[in-house]
Formats: C-alpha cells, structure tokens, sequence
C-alpha cells in the first residue's frame, strides 16, 4: 500500500489531536469533573413586601452528606428513627441559630425577625439516604410611606451550595429599587438550573427600597401555621443516583448482588465517558510516551485502587473527622495536586523531548525534499534517524499519572459508603465502589491501548518501504523523515499535558473556599 507524502503528514500530526479532542470535546471545564451537589447546604431567601410588614420566607436544604453529618444531633437516643419531639427540639434549637446569623436593617436601623411559622422534613436522598429542609417564616412590621431595606444572610457562609435571595412586592406596593430579582430561580430550592454546580447564584445580600401605597396588609399571624409552607417528599435529583440505587436494593439475593456488582461496572464506565474524567491528559500523556500495553494495564489499576481508597478516606473523614476539617473542603486540595501532577508530568516529557526541537529539521524533508539529501543519509533497507529513540516512561511517572487521576473521587461513590453505613451493608458498599472504581479504570486502560497502538501503526506506516510522495516534487519519505515526524507528536503531546495540568490547577486554586494559608 502506498500513501502519499501529504496524507501521511495529516496522519501523523491529526490522529493525536483527534484523539485528544473526541476524548474531552464535551469537556468545557476540567475543574468540575465531579460535581459536589451531595455536599451542598443550600440557602434561599424571598421578601414578601407588604403595606404594613416584611415578610421572609427562608429555606436550608442539607443535601445527603452534610445531613448525614447532622442526624446526630437530631436523632438523640441514637435509635435510627426521628420522632416528632427529636424533630421539634433540633428544630427549636437550629431555628435561634438561623436567626441569628439573619440580619435586616429597615431605614437605618436595625430590626427583629420574628419567626411565625417554621417546620422541618427529610425528603428522600440518594441510596435511601434523608436530606434536611428547613422552613422559616419570618416578619417584620414596617411602617411610612416608604422603605428602605438592607438584608443579610450569614448561615453556613463557609460551606458551598446555592443561595438565593429574591423579592416579591404584593399586588399595589410598588417596588422602587432593588439590587435582587423577583425571579425566584430554584422554586425555593425544589428544582435547580441544569447549571447549578458550574455557575451556583450566590447572592448573600439584598437592598431594595419600595412603597407600600395601597397595597394589602400581610396575612394574619394566627392563621399561619407551618402547613403554608413549601413540603417537600423528595430532594432534587442530582447526578449519581442511578450507581447510588444499587446500594439500598431491598433483596439482597446472590443473583441480585451479582447484577449490583455488573451494573457499578458499568456506571463506573459510563462516569469515566462522562466530561473531564482523566481522559484528556491520560490521552494526552500516551501520546507523549512511548508506552507498553503492560504499562497501560498497570495504569488501570493505580486508578481503580486510588479512587476507591480515596472514596474510603473521605469516607472516614466524613464520619470521624469532620468537626476538623469538611470533606467537601478537601476537593479543591486534591484538584489542586492532580493539576500539580499533571503539569510536572508534562515539563518532564517536554525535558525529555529536548530534541524534539530538532526533528523540524526532519520535518523540512518532506516538505522541500532537498533538504533530506543533506541531512538523511540512509539506505531503504536500514532506515534511521539521528535523534535517540525514547524508551517507555518510567513507573514512577506512570504512578504520578494514576494518582492523579484517582485523587478526586466520586460523591456519588462516597454517597454509596454513607448509605451502606447507615444500612448496615458495608460490605456490599465496598464491593460496589471497588466494581465502580474497576469500571472506571477500564475505560482509561482501553484509551491508553487504543493510543499506543495507533501510534504502532503510524511507525508502521512510516517505517514501510515503498511509500512515494504524491508531492509535484516527487521523492521518497524516508525513515528518518518518518522517525523526525512520529517524533513531532510526543512533542505535543507533552505540550496538551502541560496545558491540561495549567488548567487543573488554576481552577483549583480558583475553587470556593479553597486557601493556601
């Protein structure tokens, strides 16, 4: 088969970036590989304006892991089961501190929220898991021609999660201005935005003037009881459900628990085809190696082992530690060194490939085909090239690799031990985030192969005799034309590492919360 100068041009220099782009083309983000929603405290807030007071209706929604945290503190005899009295003290006790931390300045002054309603659920989580909504109704009376207002909400500011604060003049009070919108953008946190983990409203404050003109007095106080506000049965769906069900099945049969165990497989799978999972700089990282099928199996099962004892340290930080450090704070610091990783993997290669600078020299043969008179001097029987053939990558870098791949793992995997705990099914916990973490690295494995071996057949193809130019200018691709060519694409191979690791890092040090000191 013969393949013209051009064409094996295209090969060599497109097939990579290809790879890499189909590989991370639905990625726009790499920071947000796995979304935190199961780690979020969500706050919202709207003022009901009326001629005569200000009404707020305030909600917190604990999602599965920080309510897991709270239970505790609810459940007091520790039995598993939450009566009406074990709910009505905490709610007692946590609806003082919400207030506390609320403050509303009306005309320069500060002023009281009196709570006149409040009621507390636990709609359903992930694997059986509750979450923790509370509801507040808090009033204000107000009085003049006009008002001024100044609004703060400082509850669980050092955790992540949405926060909403909207307004809602009633029919002939006239809103006059305001810094906030009357939009109410979550349904009081019930149904969030598609983008709620990739650009979350946090809105803290308000200020708004307005004029209670001829508008309606607020509802009478005695006729308000916790049933006017928002119920909830169930918490907002959110990614991982479906890997997070297999854990509270309720038979637990040999065949039902191999179906589990062949599903966490496949979900696990499915994660790593998901945006962002290590794809982009695993592609990139064999592209710029010259890498051994042995070597690629090894990198799967660094990831499969570092994600799942990553599941089980945030695991045990999440249920020992966290009055010392939350688990969620822990993610920025794991991106963080993944990026480091990634990127000093990348100026290694870039190190390594020094000479790659030179294989333009090579490259130039084959497009003015004068040049390879002067600088190829080999025969068609014994092609070579003058710069030294790169050997596999070191396993200490390959490790590198796997940990960073594997440092972030998923909260859904992490949901999945919680619910085990809490089940009494540790052991099926353990063996569905081990079958999830194997799926996952398989994906990864089968990208590196795929990679290492059309890299075989690009040097393949360029090492054959016989493959004439179809340039006007005519000539022979040589094999050191071809070497300098195969040599060009490790070179960008370490460049996308390089940028890939950049990313990660900025991006993380860019997170929430997240602080070197």
């Amino acid at each position: 088969m013969r393949l013209p100068r051009r064409r094996l041009v295209i090969l060599t220099f497109l097939v990579p970036v290809l790879a890499l782009v189909a590989l991370s083309v639905t990625r726009p983000a790499l920071a947000e590989a796995h979304p935190l929603g199961n780690f979020t405290i969500n706050r919202y807030s709207r003022l009901e304006l009326y001629s005569d007071a200000v009404r707020i209706r305030y909600v917190l929604d604990m999602a599965e892991i920080p309510a897991f945290q709270e239970m505790p503190a609810i459940d007091t005899d520790g039995n598993g089961e939450l009566t009406a009295s074990e709910n009505a003290a905490y709610l007692a006790r946590k609806q003082e501190e919400i207030v506390a931390n609320l403050g509303l300045v009306a005309n320069g002054s500060d002023v009281d929220l009196a709570v006149v309603a409040s009621d507390i659920t636990h709609p359903e989580g992930q694997a059986g898991l509750r979450t923790l909504r509370l509801s507040l109704l808090l009033h204000v009376a107000v009085s003049g021609s006009s008002a001024d207002l100044a609004y703060n909400d400082a509850n669980y500011s050092d955790r992540i999660g949405w926060k909403e604060i909207t307004v809602r003049p009633a029919e002939g009070v006239t809103l006059l201005a305001s810094d906030i919108s009357t939009e109410d953008v979550s349904a009081e946190l019930t149904a969030y935005p598609a983008d709620l983990l990739s650009s979350p409203l946090d809105i803290t404050s308000a200020g708004i003037s307005f004029e209670p003109g001829s508008g309606p007095s607020a509802p009478d106080i005695d006729t308000i009881s916790g049933s006017t506000l928002t119920a909830v049965e169930k918490a907002p769906r959110r990614a991982g459900g479906g890997f997070a069900s297999l854990v509270d099945s309720e038979e637990l049969t040999l065949p039902v628990i191999l179906l589990s165990l062949l599903l966490a497989l496949g979900f696990g799978a499915i994660h790593a085809l998901e945006p962002g999972h290590g794809k982009t700089f695993v592609a990139a990282y064999f592209v710029g190696v010259k890498g051994t099928v042995r070597q690629a199996l090894a990198l799967g099962l660094i990831v499969a082992t570092t994600h799942t004892i990553g599941v089980l340290a945030i695991g045990l930080v999440t249920l020992l530690g966290s009055q010392y450090i939350l688990p969620e704070k822990l993610y920025p610091y794991l991106s963080l060194a993944s990026g480091l990783m990634i990127l000093a993997l990348g100026v290694r290669l870039i190190a390594a490939r020094a000479g790659g600078l030179r294989a333009w020299d090579r490259f130039a043969s084959v497009v003015r085909p004068g040049r390879a008179r002067d600088h190829d001097h080999v025969d068609h029987d014994h092609p070579h090239s003058h710069e030294p053939v790169a050997g596999a990558p070191p396993w200490k870098s390959l490790l590198a690799l796997g940990l960073a791949d594997g440092l972030t793992p998923s909260p859904s995997a992490l949901i999945v031990l919680l619910a085990a705990v809490s089940l009494d099914r540790i052991g099926l916990g353990l063996l569905l985030v081990v079958a999830f973490s194997v799926g996952l690295a398989t994906v990864l494995t089968l990208v590196s192969l795929a990679l290492l071996y059309a890299r075989r057949i690009l040097q393949w193809l360029g090492e054959r005799r016989g493959i004439r130019g179809s340039s006007p200018h005519g000539g022979w691709i040589t094999g050191a034309s071809s070497a300098a060519l195969l040599h060009l694409a490790p070179v960008g191979g370490a460049v996308a590492l390089i940028a890939v690791g950049a990313v990660l890092t900025a991006r993380a040090v860019a997170a929430p919360g997240f602080a070197l000191f």
